[in-house]
């Protein structure tokens, strides 16, 4: 009976050990050391539109390379969870993960602030994202196309700009965004006649075009606004017929930016057709 009971137990505790070490908190990353001469922005941009295309851009630090994503998801066995995902480039050039804000959802659907990722796998999750960034950073060709899809991105241009002091507004539009191919969809609120010059082309119409960025409706998500403000140059007449407060698709060439009230930018893009 002894002995039944003595494995019974031993049984019992080695269970007890295996679920605490799912529970303990995730252990850092291995080291992931980043090419020197690249940009850091394309690799983050193109490892998190691969895995986590619906998360939120919701902090950036350009020029000190740091990004927080919010709404990264996953499963702990069947309970769906949510939190957010900071990565960052540090002074010894390694990639450094760490993660902040972690939701599950109840059997009722609605989202509860936990302390732990429970049997979540935290640490395959940026094993994978740290391996794919530089998977990118070393191949010349899929790096340039990151990097362009990056720049032609409104939501994750507007990320890195509503923060800008206004030298560094100036110094991110030279440098890195002008030149770039933007979609915009928003509401009209003016056409006009301008005949307005640009690159030695005269482009006859102007249409003002606004996109917003709505708060998510979900309420783990941290509140993320602004919207961006277009000034769109082109010299199709069929603008002439478009009304005030109708939605518009346009896609234009980035030629200057400004900065307007809170968190809102205008841009002034030249017709791409």
């Amino acid at each position: 009976m002894f002995r039944k009971i003595g494995v019974k137990y031993a049984v019992i505790i080695s269970v007890l050990l295996i679920l605490n070490s799912c529970l303990t908190t995730p252990a850092p990353a291995p080291e992931m050391v980043y090419p020197l001469d690249k940009p850091f922005y394309p690799v983050v941009y193109g490892a998190f539109s691969e895995f986590f295309p619906n998360a939120r851009y919701l902090d950036i630090d350009f020029y000190n390379n740091k990004y927080t994503f919010t709404g990264i998801t996953g499963m702990a066995l069947s309970t769906p969870i949510s939190y957010d995902l900071t990565v960052r480039l540090t002074q010894n050039n390694q990639i450094e993960f760490s993660y902040n804000n972690i939701y599950q959802r109840d059997p009722n659907g609605r989202w509860e602030k936990v302390n732990a990722f429970g049997f979540y796998n935290y640490n395959n999750v940026v094993n994978i994202l740290g391996t794919k960034m530089l998977e990118i950073a070393n191949d010349t060709s899929l790096f340039q196309q990151q990097e362009n899809a990056a720049m032609a991105n409104i939501r994750f241009v507007h990320s890195i700009m509503k923060d800008f002091t206004d030298l560094a507004f100036k110094d991110f539009i030279n440098n890195y965004a002008k030149g770039s191919v933007f979609s915009i969809t928003g509401r009209i609120s003016e056409v006009s006649e301008v005949n307005t010059t640009i690159n030695d082309v005269v482009y006859k119409y102007q249409v003002i075009v606004s996109q917003n960025f709505i708060n998510p409706s979900d309420g783990y998500f941290t509140a993320i606004a602004g919207d961006v403000r277009c000034r769109f140059l082109t010299n199709q007449d069929s603008v002439i017929r478009l009304t005030k407060d109708s939605e518009l698709s346009v896609q234009g060439i980035l030629v200057g930016a400004y900065r307007g009230l809170g968190a809102s930018i205008s841009l002034q893009l030249i017709d791409a057709l």
